[in-house]
């Protein structure tokens, strides 16, 4: 029979009886603080917040109902605070800030903004506002403050902003005229089914135009150690807009997880390293390059051979079986031949289905990437990353741009021509003021260069993804040059990568 107090704790646990169950109904610092008490206590989570909940140590207990529930709310933070600081501050258990989560959202920032954010940690979930289902409106860009010392600059700094938008709805109208003189309604479609098809693909090639200044809104949610994370690699660029979010986010994230944000500061190392380095690089090569090669790639750098990929692919499978050693396993791969390697490979393979992702050996072999990118092609290479690592310059006009294919058929390239051009001067104008004011005039057809290191698990993850007949037309090309290149050389490991094409 359940008692007043067991009652009680069913307020905030999903069960009293068995080994899995939810903690909940707690503010995100308390339920970090009964994860803390595992490393230092033998009883279980229930019977630690049991405790807490006796002894008034989380003053949850004595919250009678007449007491709002804020005031609740706020008490019960104060003392997870009080912990924090005696635990996790002053023993450096820091692990414990992974339990307390946030959920925040950020609206109106820029294009260029919004990819730092999701570069500054691969622990954080975010969905984005996309510009290939909807259409910006016109005036929603970031204007760097930096601006308002040069008053002509920033006229000709939204005039460009506004020229761009005019290129993008002078493109959006000429390609829903072509798309419906060249693109047939299917069987059974819809009128607003057939518009709304069309308009995607109208939308999804209009945007290369539009500058990074551009705003976009995402949800982002994170635990408490990869927001602190976060906010250091931003208060830490050269951008005063990712400088300013680091700290909205933070006076956000702290009326939530008010003591895991303590001490957030700019990081030394990663400012003092950056400008060494642009020091460096500004000695060795005096003038700003502009590369030869216009045109976009994605081109594989290094790769093991056949010989060698297949023998430590192998060796991990085998030692994956728990049957044999390291040494056996390596010394078995070493003394198989290439055919039977490549059967074993296949009967690791060929139970994939759509949505599968390879068994984990297959994370052991590498590949190095060069890509020569659009802006466009590179914001979806980050939302659909899982475990690539990437060098990445700044964003540039140095190094081309791509022109959808839809824009030469429908015969727009001159005014998207004209865009890229204003886009481009002003590039240069901004850069000559301020070197971090310049990526806000580049457009999401501008090509960036990026190294990717990645696994052979992490590309079937995205030939799979990228390959479908339903991935953007551009990082669609990318990866079917990437798996061509793969394919060319280790035929057995890649065999199954596009199993949703």
């Amino acid at each position: 029979m359940a008692t007043c107090e067991d009652a009680y704790l069913l307020r905030y646990v999903s069960n009293l009886d068995r080994n899995v169950y939810v903690i909940f109904n707690l503010p995100e610092e308390v339920i970090a603080v009964i994860f803390a008490y595992v490393s230092r206590s033998p009883l279980s989570f229930r019977e630690n917040l049991k405790k807490l909940l006796a002894d008034e140590e989380l003053a949850l207990a004595s919250a009678t109902e007449d007491v709002p529930p804020t005031a609740r709310h706020a008490l019960a933070q104060e003392k997870a605070r009080q912990f924090h600081e005696k635990w996790v501050v002053g023993y450096g258990h820091s692990s414990v800030a992974e339990h307390a989560v946030a959920h925040v959202g950020v609206e109106k920032i820029s294009r260029l903004a919004s990819a730092e954010l999701e570069l500054a940690t691969s622990f954080n979930s975010f969905t984005e506002y996309s510009q290939r289902y909807q259409r910006p409106r016109r005036g929603d860009v970031y204007i760097p403050p930096e601006l308002d010392a040069y008053p002509e600059l920033k006229a000709r700094y939204l005039a460009v902003q506004d020229q761009t938008f005019d290129a993008y709805e002078r493109l959006l109208a000429g390609l829903l005229n072509h798309l419906r003189a060249t693109e047939p309604r299917r069987d059974g479609e819809s009128e607003k089914a057939y518009r709304m098809r069309l308009e995607k693909m109208a939308f999804e090639d209009a945007r290369y135009v539009l500058t990074l200044a551009v705003h976009t809104n995402l949800g982002l949610t994170g635990n408490g150690r990869s927001l602190r994370d976060t906010i250091v690699r931003l208060l830490s660029l050269p951008y005063r807009e990712c400088r300013d979010l680091a700290r909205a986010l933070e006076a956000e994230v702290a009326r939530v997880l008010p003591t895991l944000l303590r001490h957030v500061r700019p990081n030394d190392y990663l400012i003092g390293t950056r400008e060494a380095l642009n020091a460096y690089a500004s000695r060795v090569q005096a003038e700003p390059y502009r590369t030869a090669e216009r045109e976009p790639y994605a081109r594989l750098v290094s790769a093991p051979d056949e010989e060698t990929a297949t023998r430590r692919l192998v060796a991990h499978l085998l030692l994956s079986t728990g049957r044999m050693s390291r040494e056996q396993a390596e010394e078995a791969s070493r003394r198989m031949p290439l055919a039977e390697r490549n059967r074993l490979i296949e009967e690791a393979l060929v139970r994939l289905r759509f949505f599968d992702n390879p068994v984990d050996p297959f994370a052991h072999v590498y590949y190095e990437v060069a890509l020569q990118v659009s802006e466009a092609n590179w914001h979806q290479l980050l939302r659909h990353n899982r475990k690539t690592n990437f060098t990445y310059q700044p964003p540039t006009v140095r190094n081309g741009y791509t022109v959808p294919p839809r824009v030469r058929a429908a015969g727009l390239e001159a005014p998207f021509a004209e865009a890229i051009a204003a886009a481009e001067a002003l590039f240069f104008d901004l850069e000559a003021v301020d070197p971090a004011l310049a990526p806000y005039a580049v457009t999401g057809a501008h090509h960036r260069q990026v190294y990717a290191s990645m696994s052979l698990w992490e590309l079937y993850h995205l030939i799979n993804l990228r390959t479908s007949p339903e991935a953007q037309w551009d990082i669609r090309m990318a990866m079917e040059s990437l798996y061509e290149q793969v394919r060319a050389i280790h035929p057995s490991v890649i065999k199954y990568a596009k199993r949703r094409a």
